[in-house]
């Protein structure tokens, strides 16, 4: 828009005025102000005048006369400012100065009696009016900017408390902890009190979980809502049930029932919204939130309806993450069950294959002598490995129920290794591997022996498996207050991606129908060291073996999982 205090540029004035005296008054009076400061245009109706506002260049100020022959009084003011209401106007009247100031009641910026203005006050009005509605502009422009910063701010905050609400329900998997944290991020930034409840027969699940900006103000939330809740109509249970939000901007309003408002009044709550926990379709319980000394919006309300789904899912993930523990634990009980099952039969079987071991070697049969040992050696083999894995599983269990105790006694860890080393002679010849202990001088501790028995067993038969036939070198020293042990094979090693999970229950790096087992070596020797208080790593590279480290301390110390 063109300043009318810039005096090297013509202000463009659109006079629209049917009585050519008064036009040419007009003219002369803005000739006098000075050469250049106003160029005029006039037109006598009402309807040139709005054409000639869409027009280009644009008037900076109008100048119009009430009494027109297409338009009267405040009519045509009224129809300008609709056409063009960045343009600002001053009226012309005659002797009624009642209806100029109705015109500026209207809208217009000033307003002239004709005959009363002289030749420096009309084109002082056109610059005071082109100014003013100037200032005016910025000044709304000001607002705007103020609200729509207000606006980003205000949605930044929403998204804000939404993703503080989203990580919140997800640092627990238990219902009253993910609830609990829910809460204590919507206060204070959104409510001041909250209370939640979900509709759940279960033992463990929360009644309410409620947090009070003071603290001590979360006492008597649950006593108040639970009489409350007594009205069927209104409230967290209705809104349960019906699955509809409820904003109450104003408690005190006529239109929240006698009971609800009254538990509401008696927590000091001046505005409230109660939505319901969403999951898809399926609705789990209701939340309250409440203000003290401010009124909800509609916009709070699409902010609690969405943390309201954002409940639902993380209920839903507690009720899985239960229903996944006790699957679970009946997995774990049926495998400890049908382990200690087949035990005995294997046990019974082994014997067996021992006595006929024994015959075979005190028998003369000359045939028995060649017959004998082949069916006896494969079957002692494949009862020797069901053995191994039912043993297997009870570890699992064992250390799944916390039963893995551990007896300590004084142990010379170089005697385990001897010990795991001969009984899986016959392993290793079979395999093609030689495996070397290393291990010049006795290291003694603290331990259990049968578990480090296991851990040597564990991380032998890994090697033997996986090291194609290639000599394995265990060595076991002492460092200061630890012990050490390393088992290192050449074989086919270990990607970096599975570094990290072979240690986990029933994970594996390589394919199950070329390496038999079930995935629990590992894990159950992890599961072993730690109970010493000690750690086991790996260094590994695809095709050059694997180097399983141990350290475990000598002396007895705190437990890193399970029993002592």
């Amino acid at each position: 828009m063109i300043r009318a205090q810039e005096q090297a540029t013509a202000a463009r004035v659109l006079l629209v005025e049917d009585n050519p005296g008064d036009a040419d008054l007009v003219r002369l009076s803005l000739e006098d102000s000075g050469a250049g400061a106003f160029e005029l245009e006039a037109v006598a109706r009402l309807s040139d005048a709005l054409t000639r506002v869409h027009a280009s260049p644009a008037p900076d100020v109008i100048l119009l006369d009430l009494t027109l022959p297409d338009a009267l009084g405040l009519e045509g003011l009224q129809k300008l400012g609709a056409a063009a209401p960045e343009v600002p106007v001053v009226v012309l009247t005659g002797a009624d100065r009642a209806l100029g100031a109705a015109a500026i009641q209207a809208g217009a910026q000033d307003y002239l009696l004709k005959g009363a203005a002289d030749a420096a006050l009309v084109p002082r009005a056109l610059r005071y009016a082109i100014a003013r509605h100037e200032q005016a502009a910025h000044a709304r422009l000001l607002a705007a900017e103020r609200a729509a910063r207000a606006a980003a701010e205000a949605a930044r905050e929403r998204m804000s408390l939404l993703a503080a609400a989203g990580t919140a329900v997800s640092h627990s998997l238990e219902d009253r902890h993910a609830l609990a944290s829910l809460a204590s991020v919507v206060v204070p930034r959104l409510a001041d009190w909250c209370a939640i409840r979900i509709r759940d027969t279960g033992e463990d699940a929360p009644r309410w979980v409620t947090v009070h900006r003071d603290g001590a103000g979360s006492a008597a939330i649950e006593a108040t809502l639970d009489v409350a809740a007594r009205e069927a109509t209104r409230g967290p249970d209705a809104v349960a049930a019906s699955a509809r939000s409820e904003l109450y901007q104003d408690v005190r309003a006529g239109s929240v029932p006698a009971p609800w408002r009254a538990a509401l009044e008696e927590l000091g709550t001046r505005s409230a919204m109660v939505v319901p926990i969403r999951l898809n379709e399926e609705v789990l319980g209701a939340i309250v939130f409440a203000a003290l000394d401010r009124r909800f919006a509609p916009d709070d309300l699409a902010v609690a309806e969405e943390i309201g789904r954002r409940a639902g899912v993380a209920i839903a993930n507690c009720r899985l993450y239960r229903e996944a523990r006790l699957a679970v634990a009946a997995r774990d009980e049926f495998l400890s069950a049908a382990a200690h099952e087949l035990r005995t039969p294997v046990t019974v079987l082994q014997l067996k294959l021992e006595q006929v071991a024994v015959k075979q070697q005190a028998s003369i049969c000359g045939t028995c002598d060649r017959a004998v040992p082949a069916d006896y050696v494969g079957a002692s083999r494949q009862v020797s490995r069901l053995g191994q894995l039912i043993e297997s599983l009870l570890d699992v269990s064992r250390i799944a129920g916390g039963q893995a105790k551990l007896e300590r006694e004084d142990v010379d860890l170089r005697d385990v290794a001897r010990d795991a080393i001969n009984r899986l002679a016959e392993v290793a010849s079979r395999s093609g591997s030689e495996i070397v202990l290393r291990c010049p001088d006795p290291v003694r501790g603290t331990w259990d022996r049968l578990a480090l028995d296991r851990v040597f067993v564990n991380l032998l038969s890994n090697a033997l498996k996986f090291g194609e036939r290639k000599p394995i070198e265990v060595r076991v020293m002492a460092e200061q207050e630890q012990a050490i042990i390393e088992v290192e094979d050449h074989g086919i090693g270990i990607a970096p991606d599975d570094v990290d999970r072979i240690f986990v229950q029933f994970e594996r790096a390589v394919s199950s129908r070329q390496f038999g087992g079930l995935g629990l070596g590992l894990y159950i020797t992890r599961r072993l060291v730690e109970q010493h208080g000690g750690k086991i790593t790996v260094e590994s590279e695809p095709g050059s073996g694997s180097v399983f480290s141990v350290r475990l301390p000598r002396a007895v110390s705190s437990p890193r999982s399970g029993g002592t």
